[in-house]
């Protein structure tokens, strides 16, 4: 009986249906529902963007895509790039002119060297003025630089891929990753006793290396596809390297007004497909700590991933808190942290392209290596994105540690610590200037309310010195290094010097380039410099 209703049900239906649609054209009947589709794909698309983008940072996108279309708009807007562009790589240009392109017919033999001592004086004074860059104090020649120097050259032709050969550099890595891990936190109960990771060439594959284990790792465990990470605008532009590489939705979000990440932001942009949160400490632009605890507890209480970007204070921060200086949690004491990354070339003072990367267990690790089992080369495994890597730089971070001791880095923070507090009172006492919130180590921000900061910068260039122009807000800093500390003086008298010059004879100077750094920070079309910096460099290298 049942049955029969429903049939009866779905038969009157079915008329009333066929008399409804009888009225319409087929071909509405089967376009129809088509157009409405694409009409859905369309709008989720957008509220996509709308959603990743900004609102205002969309539709000035669109616009500015539509103006490009006019007729003569397009070409208009490309010659005035390459004006800037032009202006930009001008130095560059004339100085690649006679730049070899073929082998010589004749080898130089020995001469070659007299060739590049020739050639390296004619680099750029570097010493004591150059922020951040070389972080060894005294001169090349001598001390330290003569050490790692002679530490390189005895293993530059080793390669720890051969571990069976080379067996002193594999225990050489496997030394400075442990001497790092017990500088954070891996000798804390906190820690769970098993801190391992790898040598790197430097901070960007440390982080490229963290963030694509991280993916690998979070796929496996919870099955994620799409995957997401959640980074300050503060953090380095190497996650966005990352998220570029590795497919991964970058969410940068906006920090507090003290320059810190915004752990109430960044809890609101969690969703399923969230992998990664990463703080820093210290922030690149102004030398600031990220709350790494608060972060943590946020990372450990959602089931993701938190990586703690050392880079810069690993080598500092856990000197600096055995010296007395307030330093919050950092490390792998933080019990949500699940990789930290840490350059032994910068205030390790090993040579360049010496980094660590760590990770809290050694299930996570293996997410990192590679192991190819079909080659007819044979089996295959790589820790790291390199496959041979110079084991000379291994040997010379490990030479620089070993030669220096918990002492000596105690020692060199001193100095540095001291040299930073010494700059920060000096620009304080600079009307014109502010610093940028309230520097935690030895990275000191500083902008300008009166004056154009930018045109201080080229000032201060003309005089010789070389520091970093940053955005959001304008702003110059400096990173101290020991190259700095018998400078200190020299710098603030510069810097007061260069603020009176632009404050008595405001406007650019020749052949400066605060003009281009200004109108790129106020351009709201980044996609324009971005495509401005892609040309900067396509002629660069």
């Amino acid at each position: 009986m049942e049955s029969s209703s429903l049939l009866y049900s779905l038969g009157r239906f079915r008329a009333s249906a066929n008399s409804f649609l009888s009225q319409y054209e087929p071909l509405a009947l089967v376009l129809g529902p088509i157009v409405s589709l694409l009409i859905a794909l369309i709008l989720h698309s957008l509220f996509a963007v709308f959603r990743e983008k900004g609102f205002k940072a969309t539709l000035l996108g669109l616009f500015m895509s539509s103006i490009k279309l006019v007729p003569g708009v397009r070409n208009y807007i490309d010659a005035e790039k390459q004006k800037v562009v032009d202006k930009l790589q001008a130095s560059v240009k004339s100085k690649r002119d006679g730049w070899r392109t073929e082998l010589p017919m004749s080898g130089l033999g020995t001469g070659v060297l007299e060739k590049m001592k020739e050639d390296k004086r004619n680099d750029v004074a570097w010493q004591g003025k150059c922020s951040g860059t070389v972080y060894i104090g005294g001169s090349e020649s001598e001390g330290h630089f003569s050490l790692i120097n002679e530490a390189c050259s005895m293993f530059a032709h080793t390669n720890p891929l051969h571990m069976d050969v080379f067996k002193s550099v594999v225990r050489f890595e496997a030394e400075v990753v442990a001497m790092t891990a017990a500088l954070l936190g891996a000798k804390e109960t906190a820690s769970g006793g098993q801190i391992c990771g790898n040598m790197t060439s430097g901070g960007t594959e440390s982080i490229l290396l963290a963030v694509k284990t991280t993916r690998d790792c979070m796929k496996a465990k919870k099955g994620i596809t799409r995957p997401e990470m959640i980074i300050a605008e503060s953090a380095h532009s190497a996650y966005d390297k990352a998220a570029e590489y590795f497919n991964i939705k970058l969410w940068r979000v906006p920090v507090n007004n003290d320059f810190t990440a915004d752990v109430a932001a960044i809890k609101r942009c969690i969703n399923k497909n969230t992998i990664l949160l990463v703080g820093s400490a210290p922030g690149y632009p102004h030398g600031i700590i990220d709350p790494i605890k608060e972060l943590g507890d946020l990372a450990l209480s959602c089931g993701i991933c938190f990586h703690v970007d050392l880079c810069l204070g690993g080598f500092v921060l856990p000197f600096a808190r055995k010296l007395g200086y307030h330093v919050p949690p950092f490390d792998f004491s933080v019990k949500g942290v699940t990789s930290v990354s840490v350059d032994v070339h910068k205030y390790g003072l090993a040579p360049k392209g010496t980094s660590v990367v760590l990770y809290r267990n050694h299930d996570i690790r293996k997410c990192q290596f590679v192991a190819v089992t079909e080659w007819s080369g044979g089996l295959y495994v790589s820790p790291t994105i390199a496959g041979s890597r110079p084991g000379a730089l291994i040997a010379g971070a490990w030479a620089a540690m070993m030669s220096i001791g918990f002492e000596g880095y105690m020692e060199h923070t001193r100095e540095i610590m001291e040299a930073s507090k010494r700059i920060q009172k000096g620009i304080k006492e600079i009307p014109e200037l502010f610093i940028i919130g309230r520097p935690d180590m030895t990275i000191v921000a500083f902008g300008s309310n009166a004056l154009d900061i930018f045109e201080v910068n080229d000032i201060m260039s003309s005089k010789g010195w070389h520091l970093n122009a940053l955005q959001r807000p304008n702003s110059i800093h400096i990173c101290v290094t020991l190259q700095h500390v018998p400078v200190v003086e020299d710098f603030l008298n510069d810097l007061r010097d260069s603020v009176q010059t632009v404050k008595a004879n405001p406007g650019p100077i020749s052949g400066g380039l605060a003009p281009i750094y200004g109108a790129a920070g106020r351009m709201p079309d980044r996609g324009m410099v971005r495509e401005l910096l892609v040309d900067l460099m396509d002629g660069s290298c």
